[in-house]
C-alpha cells in the first residue's frame, strides 16, 4: 500500500490519462469538423487546455475543463 503515497507514480498517472484525453479530444474534433464546425473547435479548445505540454497551473487547468464539460452538457456536445 506503499505505493498509493508516492506521488511520481501519480504524476505519471495524471500525464497518461491527459494524453488520452488529448488524442481522444482531438479525434473527436477532426470527426465532427465536417458535420459542425462549432463543435469540433470547442473540442479543440478542451484539447489544448488538456495538453500535457501546456504550462498551465494544474489548479486553474482543472478548474477551465469542468467549466468546459459543464458548458458542453448544456450546450448538448456530449450526447
Amino acid at each position: 500500500m506503499r505505493y498509493l503515497y508516492d506521488t511520481k507514480l501519480w504524476d505519471k498517472i495524471e500525464y497518461v490519462i491527459e494524453c488520452l484525453m488529448f488524442g481522444g479530444l482531438f479525434i473527436a474534433a477532426v470527426i465532427r469538423f465536417s458535420t459542425n464546425i462549432f463543435e469540433a473547435t470547442f473540442y479543440i479548445f478542451l484539447a489544448t487546455i488538456i495538453a500535457p505540454f501546456v504550462k498551465i497551473n494544474p489548479i486553474l487547468k482543472r478548474y477551465l475543463l469542468i467549466s468546459g464539460f459543464i458548458f458542453g452538457l448544456l450546450m448538448g456536445y456530449f450526447n
